[in-house]
C-alpha cells in the first residue's frame, strides 16, 4: 500500500512538471501607442473635463479629436449660456480661440508666397502704406513676423476695445499704435499681437480685399468652415450661438460682454470645434481637405519645421508661424489662444497623423489648459520608459550665469506700461540638489539634459536655452516666442523697489512728523522765516502730491470692467491714465522748490545740522520718487 501511494505521488509530481513545462509565461502587451475607440475616448475625456471644470469653476468647454483625416472624437461640456441652460454643442457653439486666429494670418500669407506675392525675406515696409521706424540698419521682414522676431515691445493700450465706435479700422489701428522696436530683427523672440496683425494687414493690401473677407475666400469656403468668422460682431446668423464668456465670483458665474478686438487678425477668430477640427485635418493632410488643396505640401511642411535664426539654434521652438516641441518622444506644432474669458489649444502630431482642440469660457481654462493637454499625451502616448530627469551635470560657472533677476522680452519699455515690469519679473537660483528653479507666480523646477539646455521636470516640453552675447547680456530662449533676459544690477525690481520704498516712508514719515509738531507747537510758536515756510510748504505739498498720485495711479490700474474683462485703461486711457499723469508736473515743481529751501537752508544756517541734513535727504528723496516715475514712464518730459 505505502509502494503504491509513493508510485502516484511520483507521477503526479511528473505530470505536473511536464504540464508547467509546456505552459509559457504570459507577457503582458506592450501599451498601444494613439488613441483608442470613440468609446474609450469619450470615458477618458469626460473625466479629464469634467474634473478640470470643476477645479477651474469652468461653465463650458468644447473639444475635437481628428486621426487619418477624420474627426474620431467632438464633444461640448457645460453651458456656453449658463443662464439659459444652453449646453455647448461642438458644432453649433462658437468659441473665441484667441491667438490661434494667427494660424490663420501665417496661413494667408504663406498662400500668397506661394503665389509670388509676397517674399518672406524682403522689407516689410515695401507692402505698407506708412513706414514702420528704420530703428534698427536690418529690415523687419515677413519671417520675422512669422517667428515673432521683429523686436517689438509690448503695447496693450488700444488693443481692445469696449464699443463698435471705438473699433476703426485695421489700418488706423497700425498706424496709430506703433511699438517701438526694442531689439534688432530676428535677435530675440518676443510675442507680438501687433506683428501678426500688421501681417494681416500686408496680406490686405496685396490681396485688394478685407483681411477677413480673404480669410473666408480662401481658407473658410475651401474647408466648408461655414461656422467661423474673424468679424466682429459676429454675423447674425452666427451670432446667436456664440458662447458666452464667465466670470467666477462670489460663488457665481457672472456673465462678461462680447470681447473687441482692435487688432483683430491677431485674436478675433469666433469658431466651432467641428471647424477647427477642419483646419487641423488640412494641416495634417499636407493642405488638403476634401480634395480641396489651402497650400502645397512642401508649404505645410516648412510651416511645421523648425525655424531658428537664434544661437544656440535647438529643434525646439518656432516653426513658421507654430510653436514646436517635443513631449512623451512624440514632436508636436501648436498654439495657444487666449481672451480674457476665453482659453484655447490646437496641438497636433504630425508623425501621428493626430490632433486636438479644445476651448473653454472662463480664465480657469487658463489655469488648465497644459494639464489637459498633458493628460492626454500621457494617456494616449506616454512616455516611453523614462524617468523624470534629475540633475547629473555639474555646472560649474553656469551657475552664476543662470541666477539672478529676469524680465520677459514681451514687455513694454517706452510707454507707462513699463511699471508692469516691476511685478512681472522672474526669479532664477540653482538649488542644493542642482535643480534650477524659475519662479514666478510659481517655482518650477528644471535640468540641465545638456550644458546651457533647461528641461522642465513636470513638463519637459518646456526648455530654455542660456546663451550670452558679446556684451555679456544673458538670456534665457525659450521653446516658444518668448526669452527671460536677466536684469542688471541698477534694473533690477528688488533695487527700484527698496529705494521707492525708503524714499516713500521717509517722505511720509516727515509729513506725519511736522502735522505733529505744527499742531503741538500752535499755543507757543515764535514767527519764522520766509524760507522755513517755504520749506516746509514745498516738502508738505510734494508729499501730498505724491499720495494723491499713487491712489489715483493704483485705483486706474486695477479698475478692471467685468463687462469687457479689461483693464479700463487699455480701452480709454485718454480719459483716465493721461489726467493722472498730470501730477507729476505739479511735483517736478515741488520738489524744484525743495531743491531752492535746501540751498537758502544751507546758506542762512537755518535749523540745526542735523535738521539741515535731514532735508537734504528728504530732497533727494522727492527727486528720486521723480526719477522713478520718468524711469518707469509713468512721468514723461518732453524737451
Amino acid at each position: 500500500m505505502k509502494k503504491r501511494l509513493l508510485n502516484f505521488v511520483f507521477v503526479v509530481l511528473v505530470g505536473s512538471a511536464f504540464i508547467l513545462s509546456s505552459v509559457r509565461p504570459v507577457q503582458a502587451a506592450a501599451p498601444t501607442l494613439g488613441i483608442s475607440t470613440p468609446e474609450e475616448m469619450e470615458a477618458f475625456l469626460d473625466g479629464v473635463f469634467t474634473s478640470q471644470m470643476a477645479a477651474a469653476h469652468i461653465p463650458g468647454a468644447v473639444v475635437s479629436v481628428v486621426k487619418d483625416g477624420r474627426v474620431v472624437f467632438a464633444k461640448g461640456y457645460g453651458y456656453s449660456n449658463v443662464a439659459d441652460q444652453i449646453p455647448v454643442s461642438p458644432t453649433r457653439s462658437l468659441f473665441r480661440v484667441g491667438s490661434i486666429s494667427k494660424l490663420f494670418v501665417w496661413t494667408s500669407v504663406m498662400q500668397l508666397v506661394e503665389q509670388g506675392k509676397l517674399d518672406l525675406d524682403a522689407d516689410i515696409n515695401q507692402y505698407l502704406d506708412f513706414q514702420i521706424p528704420e530703428t534698427y540698419p536690418e529690415p523687419i521682414t515677413l519671417k520675422h513676423l512669422l517667428t515673432h522676431t521683429p523686436g517689438f515691445e509690448e503695447i496693450n493700450v488700444g488693443l481692445f476695445a469696449y464699443q463698435t465706435e471705438q473699433m476703426g479700422t485695421l489700418s488706423d489701428y497700425l498706424k496709430t499704435h506703433i511699438p517701438a522696436r526694442i531689439f534688432p530683427p530676428g535677435k530675440v523672440p518676443a510675442y507680438s499681437n501687433y506683428g501678426a496683425a500688421l501681417a494681416g494687414y500686408i496680406v490686405e493690401r496685396v490681396s485688394g480685399m478685407p483681411f477677413d473677407e480673404y480669410v473666408e475666400k480662401n481658407i473658410f469656403e475651401p474647408l466648408s468652415m461655414q461656422r467661423s468668422t474673424f468679424r466682429q460682431p459676429v454675423p447674425a446668423n452666427l451670432g446667436a450661438e456664440v458662447a458666452a464668456g464667465y466670470m467666477y465670483s462670489d460663488a457665481e458665474y457672472k456673465v462678461g460682454e462680447f470681447e473687441w478686438v482692435r487688432a483683430y487678425p491677431a485674436g478675433s477668430v469666433s469658431a466651432t470645434a467641428e471647424d477647427m477640427a477642419k483646419f487641423m485635418i488640412a494641416i495634417l493632410q499636407s493642405g488638403s481637405y476634401n480634395d480641396n488643396q489651402i497650400l502645397s505640401e512642401t508649404t505645410v511642411l516648412k510651416m511645421q519645421s523648425s525655424l531658428s535664426t537664434l544661437e544656440p539654434s535647438t529643434e525646439n521652438g518656432m516653426g513658421y508661424g507654430f510653436f514646436r516641441a517635443e513631449l512623451n518622444g512624440q514632436t508636436v506644432v501648436s498654439h495657444g489662444g487666449d481672451t480674457t474669458f476665453f482659453h484655447s489649444g490646437l496641438y497636433l502630431l504630425p508623425e501621428q497623423n493626430t490632433g486636438i482642440f479644445f476651448s473653454t469660457n472662463s480664465p480657469g481654462g487658463g489655469e488648465v489648459r497644459d494639464l489637459i493637454f498633458r493628460a492626454f499625451m500621457d494617456h494616449y502616448f506616454p512616455d516611453p520608459g523614462k524617468n523624470a530627469p534629475v540633475p547629473t551635470i555639474d555646472m560649474g560657472e553656469r551657475a552664476a550665469q543662470y541666477t539672478g533677476e529676469y524680465i520677459a522680452s514681451r514687455s513694454n519699455q517706452s510707454g507707462f506700461e513699463k511699471v508692469n515690469n516691476l511685478a512681472n519679473v522672474y526669479q532664477v537660483r540653482v538649488d542644493e540638489e542642482g535643480y534650477v528653479l524659475i519662479s514666478s507666480d510659481v517655482v518650477r523646477r528644471y535640468v540641465e539634459i545638456a550644458p546651457g539646455v533647461l528641461q522642465n521636470v513636470e513638463n519637459p516640453s518646456k526648455k530654455f536655452t542660456l546663451y550670452e552675447d558679446e556684451k555679456g547680456q544673458i538670456y534665457l530662449y525659450n521653446s516658444g516666442p518668448v526669452t527671460l533676459i536677466k536684469s542688471p544690477g541698477l534694473q533690477k525690481q528688488v533695487f527700484h523697489l527698496g529705494v521707492l520704498g525708503f524714499s516713500l516712508l521717509l517722505l511720509i514719515g516727515t509729513l506725519i512728523g511736522w502735522t505733529i509738531s505744527f499742531f503741538s507747537g500752535l499755543s507757543h510758536r515764535a514767527p519764522r522765516p520766509f524760507f522755513h515756510h517755504l520749506a516746509h510748504s514745498a516738502g508738505n505739498i510734494f508729499v501730498l502730491l505724491l499720495l494723491v498720485f499713487l491712489v489715483a495711479f493704483m485705483s486706474v490700474l486695477s479698475d478692471s470692467s467685468l463687462v469687457s474683462g479689461v483693464p479700463m485703461f487699455f480701452l480709454d486711457a485718454e480719459n483716465s491714465m493721461a489726467q493722472v499723469q498730470l501730477l507729476p508736473y505739479a511735483m517736478l515743481a515741488s520738489a524744484t522748490l525743495m531743491i531752492v529751501a535746501m540751498i537758502f537752508a544751507w546758506l542762512k544756517r537755518m535749523w540745526t545740522v542735523w535738521g539741515r541734513l535731514h532735508y537734504t535727504l528728504l530732497t533727494i528723496c522727492a527727486w528720486v520718487m521723480v526719477v522713478e516715475l520718468i524711469y518707469w514712464n509713468v512721468f514723461q518730459l518732453w524737451w
